[in-house]
């Protein structure tokens, strides 16, 4: 019988099914692609000579899954895999869509000739041989030789215009596989560019953050700018290949946005930066923690790592609209971080990001400067900067700290500056251990609470009190007060000096209750 990986095991368990109830199934789409590269298959995509929703919902129940209903207009539906089934190997769910006539018409209507290939699934093969693809593959648009010649060839020039998303999708599947868009069909994409504008926002987030998923994601930016796909999503780009930047910058502010993006690849160990060996990355204060970190999800399709780039991506959005030229000559962006944030979240917001994501990447926007900005030259930061960094910040503290570093790579490129880069990434680490240690005092117990404020100063609840335990906290995580006779006496001077207790007094003599008379 030889050696049979669960997803061969999956295939015999449907063949079984569709055999039982007399449907002709074909295995089509990326599965074939990925088993003749021999990469690790996710996808399966299967085509039926029936309904595919009154039959799926019959496979989904007899595999113990559950049915979606993708597209109710062309049939498709998913089955989401049992836990038994999915964690014993990668494919998580199955889709099924509807023949439309034939086998060969089906392929007709497919994106790319690589996944315009078909196998009856009765005739897979038992032990097929990875790398290889079997003899009896359906494939009337040459996609073995596409994949032998290493390119992405449109099977039509009608496909963009059936689904625009292909447009963005073929320039995806180009970087992810290491293939090179067939000159034609780049020349089809650049003409028909315009169509993605027709697609659901939700679709492209999707495939936008594949593309960020990606360790080479700076060189499809690139391509996707000069096939005018970049515009069409993001048109507050388009100012930033004209905007020039001062000396110490060796990119436009665009092209710097893009090699940010290589930058934090560079960092985190998954990309190369050909401006600096690796010494420079070793001086980065990377561990298998922080590695583990970037790996985190921020929702169901997206990680922190991903995040990060889309913000290495917008960060100096604003830069154009910021630019000026002072007396002496120089170029200054006054005020782009402040003004760049709510153009990332406007940006992301409009392309259906989670809220989760917009947050995260127009924080780290707001915020790309401060890490440069905490100490004197020569010193590192005081732990009060550091408490001011991680309290405005909050989940973003360390992402924004690498940000920073990727931030400096893309703006001196070549020109880097061996004893500043170490400087910097001496003061990331600092702050990395400080936060540590400062998270560490938090979680003890604080010295005083709401009730005590309410207790001995007679205030009412409200924002004072919050904002009176925060200078409280920010006191005792920076050692300036330790016992909580001195916490009092902290909080009595911050009332005092705010003139609190005279002015609420006032207040509550309007009736406004602020404070208590005593």
């Amino acid at each position: 019988m030889g050696f049979r990986p669960p997803v061969f095991n999956l295939l015999s368990l449907l063949e079984t099914f569709f055999s039982k109830k007399g449907i002709s199934a074909y295995i089509v789409g990326g599965f074939i692609r990925d088993f003749a590269l021999n990469r690790t298959i996710n996808d399966l995509d299967l085509a039926i000579t029936d309904d595919s929703f009154s039959v799926g919902k019959e496979l989904a129940d007899s595999l113990g899954g559950r049915l979606v209903k993708l597209d109710e207009a062309n049939l498709v539906a998913r089955i989401i895999l049992p836990e038994n089934l999915s964690s014993s190997g990668s494919i998580k769910h199955l889709d099924l869509n509807t023949l439309q006539g034939d086998i060969i018409t089906d392929l007709s209507r497919r994106d790319f000739t690589l996944n315009a290939m078909a196998c009856p699934i009765a005739e897979w093969p038992e032990n097929p041989i990875p790398g290889i693809i079997p003899e009896n593959i359906i494939d009337p648009y040459l996609g073995r030789i596409s994949i032998k010649e290493n390119k992405i060839v449109a099977v039509s020039n009608q496909a963009f215009e059936d689904d625009a998303l292909r447009l963005l999708r073929g320039v995806r599947l180009a970087g992810e596989l290491g293939f090179h868009i067939e000159e034609n069909t780049w020349s089809l994409i650049k003409e028909q560019h315009h169509h993605i504008e027709k697609t659901a926002s939700e679709r492209i987030r999707d495939e936008l953050l594949l593309i960020f998923k990606l360790s080479n994601t700076g060189e499809i930016i690139k391509n996707l700018s000069e096939l005018g796909l970049l515009d069409m999503l993001i048109p507050e780009l388009a100012p930033c290949r004209a905007t020039t930047q001062p000396k110490e910058h060796h990119w436009n502010v665009f092209w710097h946005s893009v090699k940010c993006i290589d930058a934090v690849e560079f960092l985190l160990g998954s990309g190369e930066w050909p401006f600096a060996d690796n010494m420079y990355r070793e001086q980065v204060p990377l561990s298998r923690e922080l590695i583990d970190y970037f790996n985190e999800p921020v929702s169901s399709d997206s990680t922190r790592l991903q995040v990060m780039k889309l913000a290495a991506l917008l960060h100096d959005v604003a830069k154009p609209a910021t630019r000026i030229i002072n007396g002496s000559g120089r170029i200054r962006f006054f005020g782009h971080p402040a003004q760049g944030a709510p153009m990332a979240r406007d940006i992301l917001t409009r392309l259906r990001f989670t809220s989760r994501e917009i947050k995260m990447a127009s924080e780290m926007t707001l915020h790309h400067l401060r890490p440069v900005q905490m100490n004197q030259p020569g010193e590192m930061p005081t732990d009060r900067a550091i408490y001011r960094y991680l309290r405005d910040t909050g989940e973003v503290a360390i992402d924004t700290l690498f940000l920073s570093l990727a931030d400096h790579l893309s703006a001196r490129g070549p020109a880097l500056v061996p004893s500043i880069w170490k400087a910097h990434c001496d003061i990331v680490e600092h702050v990395i251990r400080r936060k540590r240690q400062m998270e560490s005092c938090k979680k003890e117990a604080g010295l005083i609470n709401g009730h005590d404020l309410l207790d001995n100063f007679r205030l009412s609840p409200g924002p004072v009190i919050k904002n009176i335990l925060e200078a409280v906290n920010e006191a005792q995580v920076v050692g300036d007060i330790s016992t909580r006779e001195q916490a009092l006496e902290l909080a009595e001077k911050i009332i005092s000096n705010q003139g609190l207790l005279e002015t609420d007094r006032r207040s509550y003599r309007q009736g406004k209750g602020i404070i208590k008379p005593k």
